[in-house]
C-alpha cells in the first residue's frame, strides 16, 4: 500500500466511539441499571473491547514496511484507542482484567521504538543542519549565544512532549523511555562536540596571553551550557524519582549512566573552555600580585591592591555582560584560583628571599580579605564556600604561620602532634605505657614499660631510655627534661621508673600544656637514634582534671597507653616557615631536632 491508499477514516471513527461511550456512561448506563439492573455499559465496552481490539491489530498488520504517513497514523490511532481504554475504569470493581484494549500500548511498542530508531537519525541530521545555518541571537539580557542551540533543545522538547503525549504506562515505559533517552543524549552529545571542534579550529585552546574576550568561548560556552540546561532537567521531565521504584536496578542504572555520562561530558567540555581563561590572565595577574607584595609598607594595602581590582574589573564585566551567569560563575572560579596561585608565589618568593618588608606577609594577609570581598562582591560574585578552596585555606593558614611568633609557632606544632597522638589508630612504632597524677604541689610521672619498640641496631634489637619533658617551655621553665634508665638488647623493656616535676596545679592547667615522651636507642659511638614520640595532655590525668589538689589512691591508677609516633609531613608548613628564619637561632634549632625524629621512607 502507498500512503495515498492510507484511509484515517477508523481515527475518525474512534474518535466518535469514544463521543459515544461518554454518552452511554453518563445517559443510557443510569436509565438500564436503574429501570431493568442491567449494566448497561459494562455489557456495551466489554463487547467493543474485542471488536475494537481486532480492528486495531488487523490495522497494525497491514504494512511491514511503514512510510512516515503511516506513521502518523499509527499514532493517531494510537492516541485514540489509548483514550477508549480509560473507560476501563468506569467498570466495576476498577474494570475486567480480561479485557485488551488497557493493553494497547502492546501492540504499539513495537512501532513505537521503530519510530525511535529512525528518529535518531533524523535528530543526528537536525544537529549538523542547526549548526550549518545557525546565526547568533541576543535574549533579552543581551546574553550572546546561537541559533544552534536554540533550535537543538527546541527538537529536545518536541520529543519530550511527544513522550508526554503518549502517556505510556510508566511499568512498561523503561525499554522505549530508554530509547528516548540514547536519542536526546546521542544529539546532544553530537552538539557538544561539533561546537567544541568548531572552537577549536579557531585557534583558541592556542593562544597565550595578555587575555582578551573572545566573542567565539562566550558563544560557544553559552550554547553548550543552554543545551546542558535543558539535558539536566531530563530527570524530572521524566520522573525518574518513581521510574526508580519500578524499574529493576539494572534498567534504572542504564536510564542514569546515559544522562549522567552525557551531562559530564558536557561538564569536561565547558570547563577545557574556560580553563584557557586564567593561563591567558597569568602573565598579568602575576605583575599586579607583585606590585601588591613589594610596595613599600609606606603604601596603605588597600591602594597597592588597587591596580589588580582594576585589571580583573575590566575584564570581568565583559565576561559578566557576554556569558551565562553559570558561565560566569565558572569563569570566575577559574580567575580566582589563579589569582590564588600567584598570591601564594608571592608568599612563597618572600619566604625564600633574605630581605623582605617588614610588613610583607601582614600586607599579604590584609590583600587576600580585600580579594576575597572583591570576589565576592557582596554576594552577587562566588559563595563564601567558593572562595574557601584548598588553596584559600592553605595561604591563608601560612599566612597566620608568618605573622605568629617563634614560641607559639613551636606551640601550635606541639598541639598538632598531640592531636596526632589521639587520632592514631595503628602502632608500628610500638606502644609506650605511662601512668601521671598531680599530688600535693608535685607532677608524679610513672614510665612503666613499652613493646613492640623497633629495632635499630644491627643485632635486631635496641637499647631503649626515654626522656620525659613538659611542654610549652615558656610555662615550665624551671622544669628540666628527665629520662630513664639504659636497657640493653630488647624490644620491650620493662622501666617501672618514677619521675616528679615541681609544678604548680595552675600550670598543669595552663591550656596546651603536656607531657611529651620520647624513646630513644642509645649508642656509645654514634648519636642516639630516635625509635619514637608520645604525647599526654596534662589536662586529662588525676589530680588536674578533677577538682581536688591532689590524687590520695594514685597506686590504684590504671596505666594509660600511648602509640609511639613518628613524623611522616616533611613539609610541615610550621617547620618550613621557622626553617626560613635565618636569623632566628630557636626556630632553626627547634626545625633540626624534629627532622631528626622524621620516618625512614
Amino acid at each position: 500500500m502507498t500512503s495515498d491508499e492510507y484511509d484515517p477514516s477508523f481515527v475518525d471513527f474512534c474518535s466518535e466511539l469514544y463521543v459515544q461511550l461518554k454518552q452511554a456512561l453518563s445517559h443510557y448506563h443510569p436509565l438500564f441499571e436503574g429501570t431493568n439492573g442491567i449494566p448497561y455499559f459494562s455489557v456495551v465496552f466489554k463487547q467493543l473491547d474485542h471488536l475494537i481490539s481486532d480492528e486495531v491489530v488487523a490495522f497494525l498488520n497491514q504494512n511491514e514496511h511503514p512510510d512516515a504517513a503511516y506513521n502518523r497514523l499509527i499514532f493517531s490511532v494510537y492516541l485514540e484507542v489509548k483514550d477508549l481504554a480509560t473507560f476501563n475504569q468506569n467498570l466495576p470493581m476498577g474494570g475486567d482484567h480480561k479485557l485488551l484494549l488497557p493493553r494497547c500500548h502492546e501492540w504499539f511498542q513495537p512501532s513505537v521504538s521503530c519510530w525511535l530508531t529512525v528518529c535518531k537519525g533524523k535528530a543526528l541530521q537536525r544537529v549538523r543542519t542547526s549548526v550549518d545555518i545557525q546565526k547568533g541571537c541576543d535574549g533579552d539580557k543581551l546574553v550572546r549565544h546561537s541559533s544552534s542551540a536554540v533550535d537543538v533543545v527546541t527538537m529536545f522538547c518536541q520529543l519530550r512532549d511527544f513522550w508526554r503525549l503518549l502517556q505510556w504506562p510508566k511499568a512498561h515505559s523503561i525499554l522505549l523511555l530508554s530509547q528516548l533517552l540514547d536519542c536526546i543524549c546521542s544529539a546532544a552529545l553530537l552538539y557538544a562536540d561539533i561546537t567544541y571542534q568548531s572552537l577549536m579550529e579557531t585557534g583558541y585552546f592556542d593562544r597565550l596571553g595578555p587575555f582578551r574576550i573572545c566573542d567565539e568561548m562566550c558563544v560557544s560556552t553559552n550554547n553548550l551550557e543552554y543545551v546542558y540546561k535543558f539535558v539536566s532537567l531530563l530527570e524530572n521531565y521524566f520522573d525518574f524519582v518513581t521510574l526508580e521504584t519500578i524499574a529493576t536496578e539494572m534498567q534504572f542504572a542504564t536510564l542514569t549512566n546515559q544522562l549522567d555520562s552525557t551531562l559530564s561530558q558536557f561538564q569536561v567540555r565547558i570547563r577545557d573552555i574556560i580553563k584557557r581563561v586564567g593561563p591567558q590572565m597569568q602573565e598579568a595577574l602575576r605583575k599586579a600580585m607583585f606590585h601588591v607584595a613589594w610596595s613599600p609598607d609606606t603604601l596603605p594595602t588597600n591602594q597597592a591592591v588597587q591596580p589588580l581590582f582594576d585589571y580583573l574589573q575590566s575584564h570581568l564585566q565583559a565576561l559578566n555582560i557576554a556569558l551565562l551567569p553559570q558561565n560566569f560563575q565558572k569563569v570566575l572560579q577559574e580567575v580566582w584560583e589563579y589569582t590564588l596561585s600567584e598570591l601564594n608565589y608571592q608568599m612563597e618568593s618572600g619566604s625564600n628571599s633574605d630581605e623582605i618588608p617588614h610588613m610583607f606577609h601582614e600586607r599579604l594577609h590584609v590583600a587576600l580579605g580585600l580579594i576575597v570581598d572583591f570576589f565576592h562582591a557582596d554576594g552577587q560574585g562566588l559563595t563564601m564556600q567558593s572562595l574557601h578552596s584548598p588553596m584559600f585555606q592553605q595561604i591563608e593558614q601560612r599566612l597566620q604561620y608568618h605573622r605568629t611568633d617563634t614560641e607559639t609557632l613551636m606551640e601550635m606544632f606541639y598541639a598538632q602532634r598531640l592531636q596526632d597522638q589521639i587520632n592514631a589508630t595503628t602502632c608500628p612504632y610500638g606502644v609506650l605505657a605511662v601512668r601521671a597524677y598531680f599530688n600535693h604541689d608535685s607532677l608524679c610521672v610513672e614510665v612503666l614499660h613499652a613493646r613492640d619498640i623497633i629495632p635499630l641496631d644491627p643485632n635486631g634489637f635496641s637499647d631503649p631510655f626515654v626522656i620525659i619533658e613538659l611542654l610549652p617551655h615558656r610555662v615550665f621553665p624551671h622544669c628540666s627534661e628527665q629520662q630513664t634508665n639504659v636497657h640493653k638488647k630488647t624490644l620491650h623493656p620493662i622501666f617501672d621508673e618514677c619521675f616528679e616535676f615541681s609544678v604548680s596545679l595552675e600550670q598543669c592547667r595552663y591550656p596546651g600544656t603536656m607531657i611529651a615522651f620520647t624513646v630513644m636507642d642509645h649508642d656509645v659511638l654514634t648519636a642516639n637514634d630516635f625509635a619514637g614520640e608520645a604525647f599526654l595532655s596534662l589536662g586529662s590525668i588525676p589530680g588536674v582534671a578533677d577538682t581536688g589538689s591532689g590524687v590520695d589512691n594514685f597506686h590504684g591508677l590504671k596505666p594509660v597507653e600511648l602509640v609511639l609516633m613518628q613524623q611522616h609531613q616533611r613539609n610541615h608548613p610550621i617547620l618550613q616557615i621557622l626553617e626560613s628564619r635565618f636569623g632566628d637561632r630557636t626556630a632553626l634549632e627547634f626545625v633540626k631536632k624534629q627532622k631528626q625524629r622524621f620516618a625512614v621512607k
